[in-house]
């Protein structure tokens, strides 16, 4: 009886534990249409709020990547892929009016878009994970493509003080000997606002 007892117990615990354990669901980006820079902007969560990127490398200084948010394809944000993340900086005090704004995806443009030859001897995102507030939300599973990808994961409503992240888990290696490694992102517009 002690032993059913212990065994009741220790699944007990497991349940508990697999939802914090559990995968995010995958999410595949969808491909669109061609980058064309001259229509680069338009709307997006920036209609709400003003939100932009940094570097979030564990253990390293946060550093600001101004190039991923500047409605442009022409300068890539260029990394070590291993252990890299992105910190979509939000509002840390939303007025009152903007808070649960709703976000429900981003864009993206994946590699480095400006030049084909730099493109395929870059490094680009195969799959990442979207965390909300630290937890895991959804693994994005990207294309190997110029073009535009969609990423829906759903509404999340941002309140003052939220943090959206990127990890990224794997990439399309590049082909160049020195470049094989480093990632590269174009662009990034998160979607939300409305």
């Amino acid at each position: 009886m002690l032993r059913i007892a212990s065994c009741i117990a220790a699944l007990a615990v497991a349940t508990a534990l697999t939802p914090a354990l559990a995968a995010a669901k995958t999410v595949k980006a969808e491909v669109t249409e061609p980058v064309l820079e001259e229509l680069m902007g338009g709307c997006s969560l920036a209609c709400a709020f003003p939100w932009s990127v940094e570097t979030a490398r564990k253990g390293a200084k946060r550093k600001a990547v101004p190039q991923l948010s500047d409605e442009s394809a022409t300068k890539p944000w260029v990394e070590a892929a291993a252990g890299a993340r992105l910190n979509f900086v939000l509002p840390a005090k939303l007025p009152a009016h903007l808070e649960r704004t709703p976000v429900y995806g981003f864009n993206m443009i994946n590699g480095y878009w400006a030049d084909e030859e730099k493109w395929e001897r870059h490094a680009r995102v195969k799959r990442a994970r979207i965390l909300y507030n630290g937890k895991p939300l959804a693994d994005i599973a990207f294309a190997d493509t110029r073009r535009w990808q969609e990423v829906f994961f759903g509404d999340i409503y941002i309140r003052s003080g939220d943090r959206l992240e990127m990890e990224i888990l794997e990439i399309y290696p590049g082909s160049g000997a020195k470049e094989r490694g480093l990632v590269a992102i174009a662009e990034i517009s998160l979607q939300g606002a409305h």
